[in-house]
Protein backbone atom coordinates (compact mmCIF):
# COMPACT_ATOMS: atom_id res chain seq x y z
CA UNK A 1 0.00 0.00 0.00
CA UNK A 2 1.24 3.65 -0.41
CA UNK A 3 0.07 6.43 1.30
CA UNK A 4 0.34 10.29 -0.47
CA UNK A 5 -1.05 13.48 -0.91
CA UNK A 6 -3.33 13.47 -4.32
CA UNK A 7 -2.12 15.19 -7.37
CA UNK A 8 -4.08 17.42 -9.44
CA UNK A 9 -5.39 14.75 -12.19
CA UNK A 10 -6.29 12.57 -9.63
CA UNK A 11 -9.10 14.74 -7.70
CA UNK A 12 -11.69 14.01 -10.04
CA UNK A 13 -11.59 10.47 -8.78
CA UNK A 14 -11.57 11.47 -4.98
CA UNK A 15 -14.91 12.83 -6.05
CA UNK A 16 -16.14 9.47 -7.47
CA UNK A 17 -14.98 7.78 -4.84
CA UNK A 18 -16.71 9.45 -2.09
CA UNK A 19 -19.78 9.14 -4.48
CA UNK A 20 -19.56 5.07 -4.07
CA UNK A 21 -18.56 5.33 -0.40
CA UNK A 22 -21.31 7.62 0.50
CA UNK A 23 -23.83 6.17 -2.28
CA UNK A 24 -25.16 9.56 -3.66
CA UNK A 25 -25.11 9.99 -7.24
CA UNK A 26 -21.97 11.97 -8.99
CA UNK A 27 -22.95 13.29 -12.51
CA UNK A 28 -19.31 14.56 -14.07
CA UNK A 29 -18.15 14.54 -17.75
CA UNK A 30 -15.40 16.18 -17.39
CA UNK A 31 -11.77 14.92 -17.74
CA UNK A 32 -9.34 14.95 -14.66
CA UNK A 33 -7.74 17.84 -15.23
CA UNK A 34 -10.21 19.91 -16.72
CA UNK A 35 -12.21 19.18 -13.44
CA UNK A 36 -9.16 20.12 -10.98
CA UNK A 37 -8.94 23.35 -13.15
CA UNK A 38 -12.52 24.61 -13.45
CA UNK A 39 -12.57 24.55 -9.14
CA UNK A 40 -8.99 25.70 -9.24
CA UNK A 41 -9.30 28.71 -10.91
CA UNK A 42 -12.62 29.49 -9.42
CA UNK A 43 -13.18 27.88 -5.72
CA UNK A 44 -16.94 27.95 -4.38
CA UNK A 45 -15.96 26.43 -1.20
CA UNK A 46 -13.34 26.27 1.34
CA UNK A 47 -12.80 22.45 -0.06
CA UNK A 48 -12.67 24.01 -3.89
CA UNK A 49 -9.73 26.79 -1.72
CA UNK A 50 -7.20 23.25 -0.57
CA UNK A 51 -7.92 21.19 -3.55
CA UNK A 52 -5.21 19.28 -2.86
CA UNK A 53 -5.19 19.04 0.73
CA UNK A 54 -6.09 15.45 0.08
CA UNK A 55 -4.30 11.65 1.71
CA UNK A 56 -5.12 8.86 -0.33
CA UNK A 57 -3.90 4.81 -0.08
CA UNK A 58 -3.34 3.51 -3.57
CA UNK A 59 -2.52 -0.16 -4.51
CA UNK A 60 0.91 -1.24 -4.58
CA UNK A 61 0.56 0.01 -8.67
CA UNK A 62 0.35 3.49 -6.91
CA UNK A 63 -2.44 4.22 -9.54
CA UNK A 64 -5.57 2.67 -8.08
CA UNK A 65 -7.02 4.25 -4.96
CA UNK A 66 -8.60 2.48 -2.73
CA UNK A 67 -9.40 5.53 -0.18
CA UNK A 68 -8.56 9.32 0.58
CA UNK A 69 -9.15 11.87 3.25
CA UNK A 70 -9.68 15.44 3.33
CA UNK A 71 -7.69 18.01 6.06
CA UNK A 72 -9.16 21.48 5.40
CA UNK A 73 -7.70 24.46 6.71
CA UNK A 74 -9.71 27.02 9.08
CA UNK A 75 -8.77 29.82 11.08
CA UNK A 76 -10.07 28.91 14.56
CA UNK A 77 -10.87 30.40 17.67
CA UNK A 78 -8.54 29.49 20.91
CA UNK A 79 -8.51 31.40 23.82
CA UNK A 80 -8.40 34.52 22.10
CA UNK A 81 -6.06 33.85 19.33
CA UNK A 82 -6.76 32.44 16.06
CA UNK A 83 -4.70 29.69 15.51
CA UNK A 84 -4.86 27.25 12.41
CA UNK A 85 -6.81 24.08 12.13
CA UNK A 86 -7.17 20.86 10.46
CA UNK A 87 -10.81 20.05 9.55
CA UNK A 88 -11.20 16.54 8.53
CA UNK A 89 -13.61 15.46 6.13
CA UNK A 90 -13.99 12.94 2.97
CA UNK A 91 -13.16 10.29 4.31
CA UNK A 92 -14.18 7.56 2.28
CA UNK A 93 -13.05 4.03 1.33
CA UNK A 94 -14.06 1.39 -1.52
CA UNK A 95 -16.54 -1.07 0.21
CA UNK A 96 -13.72 -3.79 -1.26
CA UNK A 97 -10.66 -2.08 0.49
CA UNK A 98 -12.19 -1.86 3.52
CA UNK A 99 -10.86 -2.97 6.74
CA UNK A 100 -7.19 -3.25 5.33
CA UNK A 101 -5.71 0.01 6.96
CA UNK A 102 -6.00 2.32 4.05
CA UNK A 103 -7.61 5.11 6.17
CA UNK A 104 -5.01 4.09 9.28
CA UNK A 105 -2.57 4.89 6.57
CA UNK A 106 -3.81 8.08 5.52
CA UNK A 107 -3.80 9.48 8.93
CA UNK A 108 -0.61 8.41 10.03
CA UNK A 109 0.85 9.95 6.93
CA UNK A 110 -1.57 12.99 7.49
CA UNK A 111 -0.52 14.19 11.19
CA UNK A 112 3.00 14.27 11.38
CA UNK A 113 3.10 16.30 8.12
CA UNK A 114 -0.29 18.76 9.64
CA UNK A 115 2.37 19.38 12.86
CA UNK A 116 5.40 19.98 10.33
CA UNK A 117 2.83 22.72 8.39
CA UNK A 118 2.32 24.18 11.77
CA UNK A 119 -1.38 23.28 12.41
CA UNK A 120 -2.25 23.33 16.09
CA UNK A 121 -5.64 21.56 16.37
CA UNK A 122 -7.69 19.24 14.25
CA UNK A 123 -11.36 18.21 14.43
CA UNK A 124 -14.10 16.01 12.34
CA UNK A 125 -17.50 14.71 13.05
CA UNK A 126 -16.86 10.64 13.39
CA UNK A 127 -19.42 7.89 12.10
CA UNK A 128 -17.77 6.35 15.28
CA UNK A 129 -16.40 7.81 18.14
CA UNK A 130 -14.07 4.48 19.06
CA UNK A 131 -13.09 4.75 15.26
CA UNK A 132 -11.27 8.13 15.84
CA UNK A 133 -9.75 7.40 19.05
CA UNK A 134 -7.35 5.27 17.31
CA UNK A 135 -5.92 8.25 15.79
CA UNK A 136 -5.69 10.49 19.21
CA UNK A 137 -9.26 12.39 18.72
CA UNK A 138 -11.13 12.95 21.57
CA UNK A 139 -14.71 14.49 21.76
CA UNK A 140 -14.85 18.26 21.32
CA UNK A 141 -17.43 20.32 22.61
CA UNK A 142 -21.10 20.09 23.24
CA UNK A 143 -24.07 21.74 22.05
CA UNK A 144 -27.93 21.97 23.31
CA UNK A 145 -30.32 21.14 20.85
CA UNK A 146 -33.75 23.57 22.40
CA UNK A 147 -36.89 22.67 20.46
CA UNK A 148 -39.64 25.49 21.89
CA UNK A 149 -43.35 25.06 20.79
CA UNK A 150 -44.02 28.18 19.23
CA UNK A 151 -47.48 28.96 20.17
CA UNK A 152 -45.73 29.04 24.03
CA UNK A 153 -43.09 31.91 23.19
CA UNK A 154 -44.60 35.22 24.80
CA UNK A 155 -44.04 38.50 23.84
CA UNK A 156 -41.59 40.17 24.89
CA UNK A 157 -42.01 43.98 24.10
CA UNK A 158 -38.71 44.32 22.44
CA UNK A 159 -38.47 47.42 20.84
CA UNK A 160 -36.00 45.64 17.58
CA UNK A 161 -37.32 44.62 14.24
CA UNK A 162 -36.29 41.80 11.82
CA UNK A 163 -35.68 41.87 8.40
CA UNK A 164 -35.51 39.10 5.98
CA UNK A 165 -32.08 38.50 3.67
CA UNK A 166 -33.26 38.77 -0.03
CA UNK A 167 -31.76 39.45 -3.33
CA UNK A 168 -32.17 42.71 -3.28
CA UNK A 169 -30.69 44.05 0.28
CA UNK A 170 -28.11 40.90 0.97
CA UNK A 171 -25.54 42.58 -0.04
CA UNK A 172 -25.75 46.02 2.01
CA UNK A 173 -26.22 43.63 5.09
CA UNK A 174 -22.82 41.67 4.52
CA UNK A 175 -20.80 43.57 6.87
CA UNK A 176 -23.74 43.57 9.99
CA UNK A 177 -23.79 39.72 9.76
CA UNK A 178 -19.93 39.48 9.55
CA UNK A 179 -19.78 42.10 12.67
CA UNK A 180 -22.34 40.00 14.61
CA UNK A 181 -20.89 36.66 13.74
CA UNK A 182 -17.29 38.09 14.64
CA UNK A 183 -18.67 39.52 18.55
CA UNK A 184 -20.59 35.66 19.02
CA UNK A 185 -17.55 33.94 17.43
CA UNK A 186 -14.90 35.97 19.95
CA UNK A 187 -16.73 34.38 23.00
CA UNK A 188 -16.52 30.63 21.94
CA UNK A 189 -13.26 28.32 21.92
CA UNK A 190 -13.22 26.39 18.54
CA UNK A 191 -15.41 28.75 16.43
CA UNK A 192 -14.24 28.95 13.04
CA UNK A 193 -12.97 32.45 11.39
CA UNK A 194 -15.62 32.78 8.47
CA UNK A 195 -14.18 33.44 5.55
CA UNK A 196 -16.73 34.52 2.23
CA UNK A 197 -17.56 30.45 1.94
CA UNK A 198 -18.99 30.35 5.31
CA UNK A 199 -21.25 33.23 4.02
CA UNK A 200 -22.80 32.26 0.87
CA UNK A 201 -26.27 31.39 3.63
CA UNK A 202 -26.28 35.28 3.21
CA UNK A 203 -24.45 36.10 0.20
CA UNK A 204 -27.01 34.00 -1.97
CA UNK A 205 -30.08 34.45 -0.05
CA UNK A 206 -32.97 33.63 -1.63
CA UNK A 207 -35.73 32.24 0.37
CA UNK A 208 -38.13 32.91 -2.61
CA UNK A 209 -36.17 30.41 -4.91
CA UNK A 210 -34.76 27.84 -1.91
CA UNK A 211 -37.09 28.06 0.84
CA UNK A 212 -34.03 28.77 3.13
CA UNK A 213 -35.00 32.10 5.23
CA UNK A 214 -32.26 34.33 6.97
CA UNK A 215 -33.85 37.05 9.54
CA UNK A 216 -31.25 39.50 11.22
CA UNK A 217 -32.77 41.32 14.57
CA UNK A 218 -31.71 44.75 14.56
CA UNK A 219 -31.65 46.49 18.14
CA UNK A 220 -33.53 50.00 18.49
CA UNK A 221 -30.18 51.83 17.61
CA UNK A 222 -30.78 50.03 14.11
CA UNK A 223 -27.56 47.26 14.92
CA UNK A 224 -27.70 44.09 13.90
CA UNK A 225 -27.50 42.09 16.98
CA UNK A 226 -28.55 38.46 16.05
CA UNK A 227 -29.56 36.65 13.28
CA UNK A 228 -30.92 32.69 12.44
CA UNK A 229 -31.30 30.70 9.08
CA UNK A 230 -34.40 28.16 8.95
CA UNK A 231 -35.95 25.68 6.26
CA UNK A 232 -39.47 24.42 6.82
CA UNK A 233 -39.49 20.69 7.64
CA UNK A 234 -42.51 18.51 7.44
CA UNK A 235 -43.18 15.99 9.99
CA UNK A 236 -46.18 13.67 9.75
CA UNK A 237 -48.74 15.93 9.85
CA UNK A 238 -46.66 18.87 11.50
CA UNK A 239 -44.55 21.77 10.08
CA UNK A 240 -41.50 22.89 11.98
CA UNK A 241 -38.93 25.20 11.80
CA UNK A 242 -35.34 24.09 11.91
CA UNK A 243 -32.36 26.26 12.17
CA UNK A 244 -28.88 25.65 11.21
CA UNK A 245 -27.61 28.97 12.52
CA UNK A 246 -28.88 30.89 15.66
CA UNK A 247 -26.78 33.93 16.94
CA UNK A 248 -27.12 36.38 19.48
CA UNK A 249 -24.84 39.15 20.77
CA UNK A 250 -27.19 39.63 23.80
CA UNK A 251 -30.31 38.87 25.85
CA UNK A 252 -32.67 41.45 23.82
CA UNK A 253 -31.53 40.01 20.38
CA UNK A 254 -32.41 36.52 21.78
CA UNK A 255 -35.47 37.84 22.44
CA UNK A 256 -36.31 39.95 19.59
CA UNK A 257 -35.44 36.50 17.68
CA UNK A 258 -37.53 34.17 19.90
CA UNK A 259 -40.42 36.94 19.15
CA UNK A 260 -40.13 36.58 15.46
CA UNK A 261 -40.70 32.80 15.48
CA UNK A 262 -43.64 32.98 17.36
CA UNK A 263 -45.03 34.60 14.60
CA UNK A 264 -45.08 31.44 12.85
CA UNK A 265 -47.30 29.62 15.44
CA UNK A 266 -50.44 29.51 13.23
CA UNK A 267 -49.24 27.47 10.87
CA UNK A 268 -46.11 25.59 12.42
CA UNK A 269 -46.04 24.14 15.46
CA UNK A 270 -42.45 24.65 17.01
CA UNK A 271 -38.24 26.13 16.23
CA UNK A 272 -35.20 23.82 16.75
CA UNK A 273 -32.06 25.46 16.96
CA UNK A 274 -28.67 24.42 18.68
CA UNK A 275 -26.79 26.72 21.35
CA UNK A 276 -23.47 26.19 23.21
CA UNK A 277 -23.97 24.62 26.87
CA UNK A 278 -23.93 27.77 28.53
CA UNK A 279 -26.90 29.34 27.12
CA UNK A 280 -29.83 29.04 29.54
CA UNK A 281 -33.24 29.65 27.88
CA UNK A 282 -35.37 28.45 31.01
CA UNK A 283 -35.18 32.14 32.23
CA UNK A 284 -37.40 33.18 29.30
CA UNK A 285 -39.64 30.87 29.15
CA UNK A 286 -42.98 31.10 31.33
CA UNK A 287 -44.20 27.83 30.19
CA UNK A 288 -41.51 24.32 30.84
CA UNK A 289 -44.76 21.82 30.61
CA UNK A 290 -47.05 20.62 28.33
CA UNK A 291 -43.96 19.97 26.06
CA UNK A 292 -43.45 23.09 25.48
CA UNK A 293 -39.54 23.04 25.48
CA UNK A 294 -37.49 20.26 25.13
CA UNK A 295 -33.57 19.86 25.54
CA UNK A 296 -31.32 17.37 23.89
CA UNK A 297 -27.91 17.09 24.78
CA UNK A 298 -25.74 17.23 21.30
CA UNK A 299 -21.91 15.80 20.45
CA UNK A 300 -20.28 18.17 18.44
CA UNK A 301 -17.60 16.36 16.88
CA UNK A 302 -13.95 15.19 17.94
CA UNK A 303 -10.72 17.21 18.80
CA UNK A 304 -7.25 16.72 18.52
CA UNK A 305 -4.28 18.46 19.30
CA UNK A 306 -1.43 18.52 16.92
CA UNK A 307 1.29 20.82 18.69
CA UNK A 308 1.13 20.32 22.59
CA UNK A 309 4.37 22.76 22.68
CA UNK A 310 2.87 25.78 20.66
CA UNK A 311 -0.64 24.89 22.13
CA UNK A 312 0.72 25.17 25.46
CA UNK A 313 2.19 28.70 24.65
CA UNK A 314 -0.86 29.87 23.40
CA UNK A 315 -3.62 28.85 25.76
CA UNK A 316 -4.38 31.18 28.88
CA UNK A 317 -3.53 30.18 32.51
CA UNK A 318 -5.34 30.83 35.85
CA UNK A 319 -2.88 33.03 37.62
CA UNK A 320 0.74 32.12 37.91
CA UNK A 321 2.76 28.66 38.15
CA UNK A 322 4.54 25.55 36.85
CA UNK A 323 3.40 21.72 35.59
CA UNK A 324 5.27 19.01 34.59
CA UNK A 325 2.67 17.46 32.11
CA UNK A 326 3.81 14.03 30.22
CA UNK A 327 1.82 13.54 26.66
CA UNK A 328 1.81 10.27 25.07
CA UNK A 329 1.20 10.15 21.43
CA UNK A 330 1.44 7.30 19.43
CA UNK A 331 1.60 9.26 15.39
CA UNK A 332 3.59 12.34 16.45
CA UNK A 333 7.00 11.49 18.12
CA UNK A 334 7.37 15.59 18.53
CA UNK A 335 4.49 15.35 21.02
CA UNK A 336 5.45 11.84 23.10
CA UNK A 337 7.27 14.05 25.76
CA UNK A 338 7.25 16.21 29.35
CA UNK A 339 6.62 19.34 28.66
CA UNK A 340 7.94 21.82 31.70
CA UNK A 341 5.15 24.66 31.78
CA UNK A 342 5.58 28.18 33.39
CA UNK A 343 3.29 30.71 33.39
CA UNK A 344 2.42 33.67 34.97
CA UNK A 345 -0.76 36.32 34.64
CA UNK A 346 -2.29 33.45 32.46
CA UNK A 347 0.51 33.75 30.04
CA UNK A 348 2.76 30.83 29.28
CA UNK A 349 6.37 32.20 30.41
CA UNK A 350 7.81 28.61 29.18
CA UNK A 351 7.17 25.57 27.49
CA UNK A 352 10.30 23.03 27.26
CA UNK A 353 10.60 19.18 26.74
CA UNK A 354 12.38 17.99 29.66
CA UNK A 355 14.28 14.74 30.15
CA UNK A 356 11.11 12.10 31.04
CA UNK A 357 13.39 9.56 32.89
CA UNK A 358 14.31 12.52 35.67
CA UNK A 359 11.59 14.50 35.32
CA UNK A 360 9.01 15.26 38.06
CA UNK A 361 5.94 14.24 36.35
CA UNK A 362 2.28 15.56 37.82
CA UNK A 363 0.09 14.78 34.83
CA UNK A 364 0.43 11.80 32.75
CA UNK A 365 -2.31 11.71 29.95
CA UNK A 366 -2.43 10.99 26.53
CA UNK A 367 -3.08 12.98 23.33
CA UNK A 368 -6.65 12.47 23.11
CA UNK A 369 -7.08 13.47 26.97
CA UNK A 370 -4.81 16.09 26.46
CA UNK A 371 -6.25 17.44 23.88
CA UNK A 372 -9.92 17.68 24.96
CA UNK A 373 -9.23 19.16 28.68
CA UNK A 374 -7.07 21.55 26.97
CA UNK A 375 -9.47 23.29 24.30
CA UNK A 376 -11.85 23.26 27.89
CA UNK A 377 -14.05 21.31 26.45
CA UNK A 378 -14.39 19.30 29.76
CA UNK A 379 -14.83 20.37 33.54
CA UNK A 380 -10.99 19.10 34.98
CA UNK A 381 -12.95 17.32 38.29
CA UNK A 382 -13.61 14.37 35.58
CA UNK A 383 -9.81 13.43 35.19
CA UNK A 384 -10.29 11.88 38.62
CA UNK A 385 -12.82 9.16 36.59
CA UNK A 386 -10.86 8.27 34.28
CA UNK A 387 -7.76 5.54 34.96
CA UNK A 388 -5.72 6.44 32.30
CA UNK A 389 -4.92 9.83 33.56
CA UNK A 390 -2.51 10.00 36.32
CA UNK A 391 -2.35 13.05 38.59
CA UNK A 392 0.47 13.22 40.97
CA UNK A 393 0.16 16.89 42.42
CA UNK A 394 -3.19 18.60 44.31
CA UNK A 395 -6.08 19.60 41.83
CA UNK A 396 -5.54 23.22 42.23
CA UNK A 397 -2.40 23.35 40.49
CA UNK A 398 -3.99 21.31 37.29
CA UNK A 399 -7.14 23.37 37.25
CA UNK A 400 -4.90 26.79 36.58
CA UNK A 401 -3.71 24.80 33.29
CA UNK A 402 -6.88 22.45 32.32
CA UNK A 403 -10.63 24.13 33.38
CA UNK A 404 -13.33 24.15 31.76
CA UNK A 405 -14.34 27.12 29.42
CA UNK A 406 -17.04 27.98 27.02
CA UNK A 407 -16.64 25.97 23.86
CA UNK A 408 -18.73 25.82 20.30
CA UNK A 409 -18.67 24.79 16.69
CA UNK A 410 -21.07 25.59 13.83
CA UNK A 411 -19.28 24.56 10.53
CA UNK A 412 -19.05 21.35 9.29
CA UNK A 413 -16.60 19.51 6.88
Amino acid sequence: MIVRKIRPEEFKRTEELFSVAFEFPYDCDQDERTRYHEKDRNPQSREDAYLLEKYAAFEDDDETMTGCVSALRFPMNFDGETVLMAGIGGVSSLPQYRRRGGIRGCFTAMLPDLYREKVLFSYLYPFSTAYYRKFGYEMGCRGVEHELKLAFIPNYGTKGSCILAEPGNRAALAWDVRSAYELWKSRYNLMICNESWEYRFLSEADPFKKQEYTYLYRNENGTVTGFMTFVKVKKETQQKLICSRFIYTDTDALKGLLELAGTFASDHVSITFTLPENCELEPLLPELSFGACSRQLKNLGMIRVINVQQVLYTAVYRGSGELQIQVTDDLITENNAVFHVVFENGAAVSVERVDSENAAVQVRMKISEFSRYIAGCSDPSTMLLNPEIIIDCRMEEVTKVFYRKNCFIMEYF
